[in-house]
């Protein structure tokens, strides 16, 4: 949902709220004496007359939408042939999807999300859950690859964008590898008995000569 669409619903839904909120109190007889003084004002009466104007709107709206819109498309046009046309459920793009995901060893497809523009545009949605940790600089360039390939053998030129987000995997672990320094420490530190005491950063040397 976007961002104005999702801040009308939130204006006719208030609005609805407030309307519905207005002529319920009254009825249930609360506030009476709260209600009756907010009458004699002439803006309060002209709010409650918007909030209804826009309730009963939208809800025609919606009752006209529910009539005439559509039944969304399951099946998208692949290509047209002589007498007839090549179609693909979106359940199959989805299907073929998660195979791809555990095909390449990375983990499950935990949810696949298809959608077809009216254009034929196909776009392809993935959230995928590795089964460990796993380094997506390098892991996610091949996923995606795969995806491109493996879906375009369906869909052909009609697949748009194909993005992956990667959950929380199942057995997780750290991804920073520890350089094991024994052997340099080895090499740098001083042999024993050589005489020489090595005090942090400070070397002080312990086999002076003796003056004759």
């Amino acid at each position: 949902m976007g961002g104005f669409r999702r801040f009308i619903l939130f204006v006719f839904s208030l609005a609805g709220i407030a309307c519905l909120a207005a002529l319920a109190l009254p009825w249930f007889g609360l506030f009476p004496d709260e209600i009756a003084m907010l009458e004699g004002y002439d803006w309060y009466v002209t709010a409650v007359e918007v909030c209804l104007g826009m309730t009963a709107a939208w809800l025609f709206f919606e009752l006209l939408r529910s009539l005439l819109s559509r039944k969304r498309r399951e099946a998208i046009s692949v290509m047209d042939v002589d007498g007839g046309a090549i179609t693909v459920t979106k359940s199959a793009v989805a299907s073929q999807a998660g195979h791809i995901v555990e095909a390449l060893g990375v983990g499950e497809a935990r949810s696949v999300d298809v959608s077809a523009s009216r254009s034929g545009v196909v776009r392809v949605d993935v959230k995928v859950t590795p089964f460990e940790s796993i380094d997506v600089t390098d892991e996610a360039p091949t996923l995606h690859e795969g995806l491109v390939a493996g879906l375009s053998a369906m869909v052909g030129e009609h697949l748009g964008a194909v993005n992956v987000e990667f959950l929380e995997p199942q057995h997780a672990s750290s991804l920073v590898t520890l350089e094991e320094d024994e052997e340099s420490d080895e090499e740098n530190a001083p042999a024993q008995g050589s005489g020489a005491d090595d005090t942090g950063d400070i070397t002080i040397p312990m086999n002076v000569e003796r003056e004759a």
